[in-house]
């Protein structure tokens, strides 16, 4: 772990920002699929977890925006299908936050889980 270390009486000022947490953010972006309409997310940290939680939506039928690197918006308002692309979700173990979300809005879910295919109804 890196350490800051600051000697002297002048004062520090400026401005850090922040970047939004990982483990929220893979839970807030499947939520999106409870709704029949439009989401917009902001603050979302720009890492691999979110570019696939997002090409999975996609997939479903989503339509996203990219507002900027850490901003998106998120249209469910024409899921085309029930079937999560096995691909992706088999990889990415935050793909159970899907089958809840699917399973809620439209009754049924195909989603790969780690290691083998899965159907929920």
């Amino acid at each position: 772990m890196e350490k800051l270390i600051v000697k002297g009486p002048t004062p520090l000022k400026g401005e850090v920002t922040i970047s939004g947490a990982k483990n929220a953010a893979v839970a807030i972006l499947p939520a999106t699929l409870l709704i029949d309409g439009v989401c917009t997310i902001e603050n979302l940290p720009n890492i691999s977890d979110i570019k696939i939680s997002c090409e999975i939506l996609e997939k479903l039928g989503a339509k996203i925006t990219w507002n900027s690197s850490n901003s998106i918006t998120i249209d469910t308002s024409n899921l085309t299908t029930t079937k999560a692309p096995l691909d992706l979700t088999s990889k990415f173990r935050a793909s159970y936050y899907i089958i809840g979300a699917m399973l809620s809005r439209k009754g049924e879910i195909e989603v790969g889980m780690p290691g083998r295919l899965q159907a929920w109804s």
